[in-house]
């Protein structure tokens, strides 16, 4: 199960066989007048877990409860409400504990991330997120 799956930034001070890399990207560009973005989709499939983590502290509430909120910033310059890192960060978390599952990982190791954003226009936001899939001896 992914939920079992240890994710670290660093190394385990146990025995372990690296398997190979795992990576997931998730962005909240996409989707149109009529359809979501995956980030949009992806927050419908975690609604639960990520409101009890709101509930709990454990990731911000934004202003009105949707994942398609934005702030307005000084001079009417939009930007990403600090929640949606968070939510996005959680579901590429839980996504690549999934894809490291599918793999039979015990645990991710060394993970990083990097975000990137896109200020044309509307702001959107890219993350990446890799590691490496162990499986304990």
């Amino acid at each position: 199960m992914s939920s079992e799956i240890i994710l670290t930034t660093g190394d385990l001070k146990q025995d372990y066989h690296v398997i190979g890399p795992v990576y997931y990207q998730i962005s909240n560009r996409g989707g149109g007048l009529f359809t979501s973005s995956l980030f949009d989709q992806l927050v419908t499939k975690y609604t639960s877990q990520l409101n009890k983590m709101k509930k709990s502290g454990t990731v911000s509430a934004n202003e009105k409860g949707t994942s398609l909120d934005v702030m307005r910033g000084f001079f009417g310059e939009a930007f990403v409400a600090p929640s949606k890192f968070e939510m996005a960060f959680y579901i590429a978390s839980e996504e690549l504990k999934l894809r490291a599952s599918l793999m039979k990982a015990d645990a991710i190791i060394c993970m990083r991330q990097d975000i990137d954003l896109d200020t044309t226009g509307f702001q959107y936001f890219y993350l990446q997120m890799f590691g490496t899939a162990v499986r304990f001896e």
